[in-house]
């Protein structure tokens, strides 16, 4: 008795087996494309703004830019708060659109008992006299395994993320030349671009400044502080 409930137990657990052993590490996918003439010393400065006056002036540009700036130093290179005395300008923005939802279709196994238990026999016999019958019944140790599957739908909703960065060389006594351009595309579950930004922004320095004209996917895993 004790081992037929051990059994139960376990085939109630194996879909959640399953689903564990199927468990990845949560992770950032994007898409990254890059063209430039960008080959910076090490002596020249950075300033970065937004890429128009609404989301230069906003609280969250301002958290972004910190990271930014942070990811520009980790390649050796400085920034600065004053335009004035940059070498380079850096024009970023980025965005995230309403999400796309489709409806998937998925399946589970059904548990239950494949064989064995109680059997019922019944026939017929001749003797002497003639004929008689007889019934009973025997019993074998049940197994058990999977017997179907059982359809599910759900939706999924996809949104897409965008980071585009331009980097302009300042020119005395002309126009600035554009030496840098890259974009940075993302798809994923979280519609909240916060929550991923960091990942985002960590594909677009990945290798910086990276080989001019390459597309690459690249894959960061989620901080710890992932919510969404």
């Amino acid at each position: 008795m004790q081992i037929f409930i051990r059994m139960i137990v376990i085939f109630l657990m194996l879909p959640f087996l399953f689903a564990c052993q199927t468990t990845q590490t949560p992770r950032v996918i994007s898409d990254r494309t890059l063209f430039h003439s960008f080959y910076p010393s090490g002596t020249e400065a950075v300033y970065i703004r937004g890429a128009h006056q609404e989301l230069d002036n906003s609280l969250e540009f301002a958290a972004y830019k910190k990271k930014i700036e942070f990811q520009f130093v980790q390649a050796g290179i400085q920034t600065v708060s004053d335009e004035s005395a940059a070498d380079y300008v850096a024009v970023v923005n980025y965005g995230i659109d309403d999400g796309t939802t489709t409806t998937q279709v998925g399946s589970v196994p059904l548990f239950g008992q494949t064989g064995g238990g109680y059997t019922t026999h019944t026939g017929s016999v001749y003797s002497g006299g003639g004929y008689g019958s007889y019934s009973g019944s025997s019993y074998t140790y049940p197994t058990y395994g999977i017997v179907g599957s059982s359809s599910y739908s759900y939706n999924v909703t996809e949104y897409k993320r965008i980071l585009t960065m331009d980097i302009f060389q300042k020119v005395v006594n002309t126009n600035p030349e554009k030496v840098y351009e890259a974009k940075v595309v993302s798809k994923g579950s979280c519609g909240k671009i916060g929550e991923v930004i960091d990942e985002i922004i960590a594909a677009l320095f990945f290798d910086f400044p990276g080989v001019s004209g390459s597309s690459e996917t690249i894959e960061i895993t989620l901080g710890a502080e992932y919510d969404c």
